[in-house]
C-alpha cells in the first residue's frame, strides 16, 4: 500500500497547477476516495488535500523568492483560481502576504555566490526519458548515489534498453529548502529524492513494464542552467552559484520551479536547474 500512496504523493506533486479532485486521484490509483484519504493520512500524516496545499504554497514561495513573475501569475501556476484565495492560504502558512513575503526575501534575488565560482551556462535539452524511484530520504544520506548499478538495482532485466544511461537524481525539495520554504516542523516534510537514470536520446522504455516502485518520466525539450562540479558535497554551493547566475543575468530566463537534477557524468557532476523563457511576461 505504501507504493500506492507514494504514487498518490507524486501525482499530487505533478498536478499542483490543475484543479483536480481527490476523486480524480482515486480513479488514477484504482481505489475509492475514502481508502485514499485514510491510507494517505497514515503514510504522510495529512489528508491529500492538505498535503497538496502545502506543496502548492512551497512552490509559490520559491517563485516569489527567485523570480519576478506577477503574483497573480504565480497564483495560477500553483493551482489557485484567484488572487484572494491564494493570498489567504499563503498568509495562513507563512504569516505574511505574498507581496510582503517577496519583499522580506528580496535578498534571495541578490544571492551571494560561494567564493568558488562554478561555471554556469544556459543550455537546451533534447526530449528524453528518465526512470525514477522515489526515496523518502535526503540525498546525502543515500549510499551509492552516482553508481549506475545502484541506480539500476531493480532494473537488471532492462540492461539492453538502459544502454549508456546516466545516473541521476531529481530533487523536488531542493529549491524550497534553499529559500527556507519547507515547514520542517511538520511530519509530512520528510525529504524526497528521485533516484534513477537519464536515458540516451535514442533509448525508450515506452512499452516496457517497469517494477512498481519505478516510474517513467518524459522530459521535454527545455532550457536549463547547467553547472559542473566535482563532489556531491558541493551541491549547496553550486546551487547558490547557479541561482546567482540566473537571477542576475539579463537574458529572458527565470527559474521554472521544477525539480533540479544532478547527473553523474564520467568526469564530473552536473547540476541542471530547469528554466522558462519569459520574454515579454
Amino acid at each position: 500500500m505504501f507504493i500506492a500512496m507514494s504514487r498518490a504523493e507524486i501525482w499530487l506533486q505533478d498536478t499542483l497547477d490543475q484543479s483536480l479532485s481527490i476523486e480524480d486521484l482515486a480513479n488514477h490509483l484504482g481505489y475509492s476516495a475514502s481508502q485514499v484519504r485514510r491510507q494517505f493520512r497514515q503514510c504522510f500524516h495529512l489528508s491529500p488535500s492538505a498535503y497538496r496545499e502545502q506543496r502548492r504554497l512551497e512552490r509559490a514561495a520559491v517563485l516569489l523568492s527567485l523570480t519576478s513573475h506577477h503574483i497573480a501569475r504565480i497564483a495560477l501556476r500553483c493551482g489557485y483560481v484567484n488572487h484572494s484565495s491564494f493570498s489567504r492560504a499563503f498568509q495562513r502558512r507563512y504569516q505574511l502576504t505574498p507581496r510582503h513575503y517577496r519583499q522580506a526575501l528580496s535578498g534571495m534575488r541578490h544571492l551571494t555566490a560561494h567564493r568558488h565560482q562554478f561555471i554556469t551556462s544556459i543550455e537546451k535539452s533534447r526530449p528524453r526519458q528518465a526512470v525514477f524511484m522515489r526515496v523518502y530520504e535526503a540525498p546525502d544520506t543515500i549510499l551509492g548515489l552516482g553508481n549506475k548499478k545502484h541506480h539500476a538495482s531493480h532494473l537488471s532485466c532492462f540492461e539492453a534498453q538502459l544502454g549508456r544511461a546516466t545516473p541521476t537524481v531529481a530533487l523536488p525539495d531542493l529549491l524550497a529548502d534553499t529559500v527556507s520554504a519547507l515547514d520542517t516542523s511538520q511530519h509530512h516534510s520528510k525529504a524526497r529524492t528521485d533516484v534513477g537514470l537519464y536515458l540516451e536520446p535514442t533509448a525508450t522504455m515506452e512499452n516496457l513494464a517497469l517494477p512498481l516502485a519505478y516510474r517513467r518520466v518524459d522530459s521535454p525539450a527545455q532550457h536549463y542552467a547547467s553547472s559542473r562540479f566535482e563532489q556531491f558535497e558541493q551541491l549547496s554551493d553550486v546551487l547558490a552559484s547557479t541561482l546567482c547566475r540566473v537571477t542576475q543575468q539579463e537574458e529572458a530566463f527565470q527559474i521554472s520551479g521544477e525539480p533540479p537534477r544532478v547527473l553523474w557524468h564520467p568526469s564530473h557532476l552536473e547540476l541542471r536547474v530547469p528554466l522558462e523563457y519569459c520574454q515579454g511576461l
